[in-house]
């Protein structure tokens, strides 16, 4: 199944759960598309990056989230390559994590894509097993599709 929206298109493997959204806009507030894929369900009311889900992640779940930044953020110093990164079990860490929580590890990753700028967070449930977990957060990344184009809504 393909999920399309906002620019951004995935195809998230079977057993996995995903969503693009946008956040509701405060007055004179530009949100932008989130993308959400994890291995449990997506509860309503997390946060960007996973808050409210990652702490349910077991030892065999992952989590990724596509945050953009849009057009202005693209190119700058902090999102220069022009590429979306794959991702390598070495990069996950457990001093990555928004929040440390025991067992965990995360990566974060900033890029530019289709002219739009972009933040690249995933968790895994287990530092020990992220050989494997990184391979299936691979998996999501692999089929992500961003069009060019602003992305926002607001």
């Amino acid at each position: 199944m393909r999920i399309t929206s906002h620019g951004l298109s995935v195809s998230p493997p079977p057993g996995w759960d995903a969503a693009i959204y946008l956040r509701p806009a405060g007055p004179g507030e530009v949100t932008r598309p989130v993308l959400h894929a994890a291995t449990v369900p997506l509860p309503t009311g997390r946060g960007d990056y996973g808050s409210g889900l990652v702490e349910t992640l077991s030892a065999t779940d992952v989590f990724v989230a596509l945050l953009d930044f849009g057009p202005e953020a693209a190119g700058t110093a902090l999102f220069a390559p022009d590429a979306m990164p794959g991702l390598t079990p070495d990069m996950y860490r457990p001093k990555a994590l928004q929040r440390i929580i025991a067992g965990q590890a995360g990566v974060q990753r900033f890029f530019t894509a289709s002219g739009r700028g972009f933040c690249l967070y995933s968790v895994v449930g287990s530092y020990a097993a992220r050989q494997a977990l990184c391979a299936r957060a691979n998996q999501v990344l692999g089929s992500l599709q961003v069009a060019a184009g602003s992305g926002g809504g607001g």
